[in-house]
């Protein structure tokens, strides 16, 4: 969705969004190397995702990574190539 957008820095828009029936975020924010920080997304709900490989790849601006409430997964690689 966001993938490749590198001046995307502030993603506080995005706390709110309703993600509750996704279940495909690989790469969704991959190469946006100007996201320092995810907090927003902490209180996503996407314990129905089932793809999560690459959702945070090059995000190399990244300070602080916190685990989403993830639920059960079948995919838990997201978190993979984030340094």
């Amino acid at each position: 969705m966001f993938y490749g957008c590198k001046s995307l820095s502030n993603i506080k828009p995005l706390e709110n969004w309703n993600v509750g029936n996704g279940n495909k975020f690989s790469y969704m924010f991959g190469n946006c190397t100007s996201m320092s920080d995810i907090k927003p997304l902490e209180n996503w709900d996407v314990s129905n995702g089932r793809s999560f490989n690459g959702m945070l790849t090059d995000c190399y601006s990244l300070t602080d990574i916190k685990l989403l409430k993830i639920g059960m997964l079948v995919e838990a690689i997201f978190w993979v190539i984030c340094s």
